[in-house]
């Protein structure tokens, strides 16, 4: 007969390195103890959301029965509970013996219920186990891994803040985008270079056009040149320079700016037939 300690190792064997919020999977799994025959006092958890061996370390080197049961340490003499230990040698260390006074506290919490031993999937309200719940913690993870708080920028325009927004959320109607959700445009190539399908990415990073921009920008900031590989990055290219604070932050909004200059001119091309023409300003700053 396999014990729950024995299918709860073959399941933490395969989690042992996918991790849900910088915890092990392993770790949303957690015995309920009854007569704790099944379950093992150090080695699984239950009484924590890790082994006890890992919360008490000191207390685990001690033990001589490594692999002993909850009910080899928790016995029931009618209403009473008595813990029965087995350490290697007497506790004289004082961190040994604030490990064991705290291991005690935690024992004290523990409720010990009737429907006999049993694994909970704790993120689940009923503690049930199932492969789409794992999926779903999993896509939630990396939802929250993946979200982008972006720093909104008091000095531009609220449409520019807006529009970068939208744009880092892949939420700007280019022709990739549109062709995904069935809308009828005809060809979806960039028409500012001609060289690749008009994805957000390209239209703002890789396009020629907004290449040569950035590099003006580059130089009119005096800042290193703008290569980027992903519209998260080109949105938050100002916190990592070497600069003062005012100085990102006018960094941030030329971007902006830049964003919305080009989502415009991109728009009057298509819609209006008005030519892209990069210009120079006075002051050595690129502008459509």
């Amino acid at each position: 007969m396999k014990t729950i300690s024995g299918v709860w190792n073959k399941i933490a064997k395969l989690f042992t390195n996918t991790k849900i919020g910088g915890l092990p999977l392993r770790n949303y799994m957690k015995g309920e103890v009854c007569r704790g025959t099944e379950i093992s006092f150090w080695l699984d958890p239950w009484a924590i959301n890790e082994p006890l061996k890992l919360k008490f370390p000191e207390l685990f080197r001690m033990e001589s029965e490594k692999k002993c049961s909850v009910a080899d340490r928790i016995r029931f003499q009618g209403l009473d509970r008595v813990l029965v230990w087995n350490w290697k040698s007497p506790m004289t260390d004082p961190g040994v013996i604030s490990e064991f006074q705290q291991l005690l506290a935690v024992i004290e919490t523990i409720q010990f219920t009737g429907n006999g031993d049993r694994w909970l999937w704790t993120p689940d309200k009923e503690g049930k186990f199932s492969v789409k719940a794992v999926k779903n913690l999993l896509h939630s993870d990396i939802a929250t891994a993946n979200g982008f708080v972006m720093d909104w920028c008091k000095w531009v325009p609220a449409k520019c803040n807006i529009h970068a927004w939208r744009l880092e959320m892949e939420r700007i109607p280019t022709g990739e985008a549109l062709k995904k959700r069935n809308t009828q445009i005809g060809d979806s190539v960039c028409p500012l270079c001609f060289s690749a399908e008009e994805s957000s990415l390209h239209l703002f990073t890789g396009c020629l056009v907004a290449s040569n921009i950035w590099n003006g920008i580059s130089m009119w900031c005096k800042i290193p040149y703008i290569i980027v590989f992903s519209i998260k990055d080109l949105l938050g290219i100002h916190k990592e320079l070497r600069a003062s604070e005012r100085k990102k932050d006018a960094v941030q909004g030329i971007i902006m700016i830049a964003c919305w200059s080009i989502w415009r001119a991109r728009n009057k091309l298509i819609f209006s037939n008005k030519p892209i023409r990069i210009a120079v300003a006075a002051k050595g700053g690129p502008f459509l």
